[in-house]
């Protein structure tokens, strides 16, 4: 199982919305639909999730650590070694003025800041997979 079937199945089984699952486990609703796609839309490629999400999702899913990794199978690529997404060297000046500017926003705003991204991203992933059925 990919990290992506267990997070969509738990959601579908307890009622919860991409942004309310995302909003426990203090991820926003884009990498939740990101994590469930399993593809990376920006390479097209498997999407990795670090060890510190797993462990995000294990405690709100309030299973064991150890029995979720198991869970998953051989295939799902993981990030060990992560350096801490909140490091200002990983963001441009850009990126930063950006996020800062969300974070100004109410929560209607935020989510229409999500909803903008969700959309481009799929975008992205319709266009990857065209591209690959041509390919």
């Amino acid at each position: 199982m990919k990290i992506g079937d267990y997070v969509k199945q738990y959601r579908i089984e307890h009622g919860l919305s991409m942004q309310a699952f995302g909003d426990r486990c203090g991820l926003s609703r884009a990498y939740i639909s990101i994590l469930e796609k399993g593809i990376n839309p920006t390479t097209g490629k498997s999407f990795a999730p670090t060890i510190e999400t797993l462990k995000k999702i294990a405690d709100v899913t309030n299973a064991d650590f150890d029995t979720l990794l198991l869970m998953l199978d051989g295939g799902q690529p993981i990030i060990v070694n992560a350096t801490p997404s909140t490091s200002s060297s990983q963001f441009t000046e850009h990126e930063e003025t950006l996020i800062k500017k969300y974070r100004q926003l109410d929560a209607d705003g935020k989510e229409d800041v999500d909803d903008y991204v969700d959309m481009k991203l799929a975008k992205i992933q319709r266009k990857a997979e065209e591209e690959e059925n041509f390919a």
